[in-house]
This record gives structure tokens, C-alpha cells and sequence, in this order.
């Protein structure tokens, strides 16, 4: 027998054993969510960009309000501030934001896809029309 086969078989087996307890008890939506929620804050890694950019932004500010005698330092600080303050409430409550995108996104393509099936529909019609 070929080892390529006892392979093949091997993967399905245990991809099988893998699957039997989400055949029993599927994930539900908000499981998913949150799942995700938890890979990006154990992540970190794109979010903790948002606060290092911030900082460096906030440094600068301080920075230029000294030499401009503040008249454009405000504006990094301000900024900074604002990129900290957008990575805390990713982080804390990234699933409430994840959920209505989600959802709206499926509702966007369902829509899309009942579209695009109703123009092709008109243009097969069409067709059928004209060489009738």
C-alpha cells in the first residue's frame, strides 16, 4: 500500500477526533466574538502600536510646545492622547465593537449577492428576449 494513502488516512482520523466535540456543541456567535476579543488582547501586538505611536506623539508635543511657545504643540499632545485613549477602549471592549460589524458586513454581502443574482437574472432574461 502507498504511504501517501496511510497519510491521507491518518490526517482525516485525527482531524476527526479534532471535530467530534464541535459536531456535539457548536460555537455559538458570541463564543466566536469573543474568542477573537481575547487573541487580540493576548496578541497585542497591532494594539500596542496605537499606544507606542501615541506616546511618541505626546513626547513630541511636549517638545514643540516648548519651542513654539505653545502655539502647535497642542495638537500632537492632543493626538497622542487621543490614540492612547482609542487603544484602551479596543482593548476593553473589543467585542462589542466586533459584533455589529460582523453583523452588518454579512447583511452588506447578503444584500450584495441578492443584487448582483437579480442582474444576472435581468440579463439572462434579456438574452432569452432576444433570441427568442
Amino acid at each position: 500500500m502507498n504511504n501517501k494513502y496511510i497519510l491521507m488516512a491518518t490526517i482525516f482520523l485525527l482531524a476527526g477526533c479534532a471535530t467530534v466535540d464541535r459536531m456535539w456543541n457548536p460555537p455559538t456567535m458570541t463564543d466566536k466574538v469573543s474568542s477573537i476579543a481575547g487573541e487580540v488582547q493576548s496578541a497585542g501586538g497591532g494594539l500596542a502600536m496605537l499606544s507606542f505611536v501615541g506616546g511618541i506623539s505626546i513626547l513630541g508635543g511636549f517638545v514643540l510646545l516648548c519651542v513654539s511657545a505653545g502655539r502647535k504643540g497642542w495638537y500632537p499632545v492632543l493626538g497622542g492622547v487621543g490614540l492612547i485613549f482609542i487603544n484602551a477602549l479596543l482593548q476593553e471592549y473589543f467585542h462589542f465593537i466586533a459584533l455589529p460589524i460582523i453583523v452588518a458586513s454579512g447583511v452588506v454581502s447578503t444584500l450584495w449577492a441578492i443584487k448582483a443574482l437579480g442582474q444576472a437574472r435581468i440579463v439572462k432574461l434579456k438574452k432569452e428576449h432576444c433570441n427568442g
